[in-house]
């Protein structure tokens, strides 16, 4: 179970269930400034170290932290953010446990430089929820021009754990070191960025306490549940046996269908037949010789070539245009209104063509359809959609009762039966064109070979589709992407060695 991701309400509440017995939330608090003094004796050297202590439970485990590195002969200063005499509860208890001075922020002096040592930030932790303002305001800004490294406790210091948004104030850190499991602000951006390396570390809380809380947020990951998945083919299969993709090809934007198309070859779509304008249908036999091509006069009558019950997807918006409104909605409900049902993925100038028209949409989509909005996207579909990025992608799972993938560097996505993933793997030289229509692709191309529900072909596709990125590395443009998911699938496929250690 190491892929939940629990809210603030679900780890208080975790907490609270682990309370049983000898364990209290003091016997917690030891035990996380235990794990996060033993993981900064693991990773740095022996040197000088400032803890900074906020008023609330993270000050605690601040305090703690910093007793026992001074009991392993390290160089601690601690500072607090308010009079230690006014600490309360198990904040008060752990203060105590450091038995020597404390400075207060208004009288503090920052080190800085990279050998000036470390920075500790437990001021705030996972229960601010007001702003950050005055003595404590200052200090926290001041530790974002310093080039000491900063290890932040839990979250750094005004980063919502919930949502990933961070005050003005919230540091940089170096390592963020969580307790038990990962927050969501871990993944969302910009609390993804500001966290640096997060590491979690376990506190003794028994996985058993998790079943009555959830359900939970997971992390994307070869880990997840689609992973488990025999993705090979077999010797005895034909192509038939894997699926047959419908991509509509656009009129002016070829490209787009092109990556797509290849894409969904490599993640191993039996057959990808590209659906494109008499004038320009030559062009997608010339990009890629392994595609079949099916020209088509009147649009209008595209539903003709889905009626091929081997064909069980269809792809549609990569590149379609926008400049027959009327005739890509009909394709669309066509295709998502089709019997027998065929899985739908809507990318793009789909999704984009119904901006202000939307109520027909949602009731002709269901659980067969994927839609891949980015965030201009899913503004123009759910415009009354607020909140963090895994609320609207929820609420919009629900309205229209299809599987979400909102896009971006933290994609999300959601399911209408309530599962919901983040992805966090993948390089920033995915900001390119392009690289969207690979993973429309991808996700057709995967649903076509019928191995999984649309919600995991999506959390698959994704995570493959990051991965492809990290391995094809800086220069990457999207037509590189397909070219390194044989790649991908090898290490997903490969099975891990023992590592060799005696079992006995």
């Amino acid at each position: 179970m190491v892929c939940e991701i629990l809210s603030t309400h679900q780890i208080k509440l975790a907490e609270k269930a682990a309370c049983t017995g000898k364990t209290n939330s003091f016997t917690l608090m030891q035990r996380a400034g235990k794990a996060v003094a033993d993981e900064i004796i693991s990773r740095y050297s022996k040197q000088a170290v400032l803890v900074l202590c906020g008023p609330g439970n993270n000050g605690g485990d601040g305090f703690i932290v910093a007793a026992t590195l001074k009991k392993k002969n390290w160089s601690v200063t601690v500072a607090c953010a308010v009079d230690p005499h006014d600490l309360q509860g198990d904040v008060s208890r752990a203060a105590e446990l450091w038995k020597d001075d404390i400075i207060s922020f208004e009288d503090l002096e920052l080190p800085d430089g990279e050998s000036a040592g470390l920075i500790i930030d437990a001021v705030f932790g996972t229960g601010l929820s007001r702003p950050i303002e005055g003595e404590i305001y200052e200090t926290l800004l001041s530790l974002r021009r310093t080039e000491c490294p900063i290890i932040a406790l839990d979250v750094p210091s005004g980063m919502n754990a919930d949502t990933g948004e961070c005050q003005n104030c919230t540091p940089q850190a170096e390592v963020t070191i969580t307790f038990a499991w990962k927050k969501p602000g871990h993944l969302l951006l910009p609390g993804r960025q500001a966290s640096g390396e997060v590491v979690v570390v376990d506190i003794g809380i028994p996985e058993d306490v998790l079943p009555p809380i959830g359900p939970f947020m997971l992390e994307n990951s070869s880990h997840l549940s689609w992973a488990k998945e025999d993705f090979d083919k077999p010797v005895y299969t034909h192509k038939y046996d894997h699926g047959h993709l419908v991509v509509l090809g656009g009129r002016m934007m070829t490209g787009a269908a092109s990556l797509a198309s290849n894409a969904a070859l490599r993640m191993g779509a039996g057959l990808v037949t590209v659906v494109a304008p008499l004038d320009t249908s030559i062009l997608y036999q010339i990009q890629n010789p392994c595609l079949l091509v099916e020209p088509i006069v009147e649009l209008a009558r595209f539903k003709d070539h889905i009626k091929d019950p081997r064909r069980n997807v269809v792809l549609l918006g990569c590149g379609a245009g926008l400049d027959n409104v009327g005739i890509l909605k009909k394709i669309i409900f066509d295709s998502a209104q089709f019997m027998p049902q065929k899985i739908c993925v809507l990318d793009a100038d789909a999704l984009s063509v119904f901006e202000g028209d939307t109520k027909v949409l949602m009731s002709t989509l269901g659980p067969h359809c994927i839609l891949t909005p980015h965030e201009g996207e899913f503004a123009r579909l759910f415009p009354d959609l607020k909140g963090s990025k895994p609320e609207r992608a929820f609420a919009a799972a629900k309205r229209s009762r299809s599987v979400i993938v909102l896009k971006g560097a933290d994609t999300v996505i959601a399911s209408p039966d309530s599962r919901l993933v983040i992805n966090a793997n993948g390089s920033g030289w995915l900001s390119t064109a392009g690289t969207g229509d690979v993973l429309a692709g991808m996700i057709a191309g995967l649903a076509a070979r019928g191995l999984l529900d649309p919600f995991d072909v999506a959390c698959a596709a994704v995570w493959m589709h990051s991965r492809a990125s990290e391995m094809a590395g800086p220069g990457m443009i999207s037509s590189d992407l397909a070219g390194y998911i044989p790649s991908v699938w090898k290490e997903l496929m490969t099975p891990v060695e023992d590592d060799g250690e005696d079992m006995a």
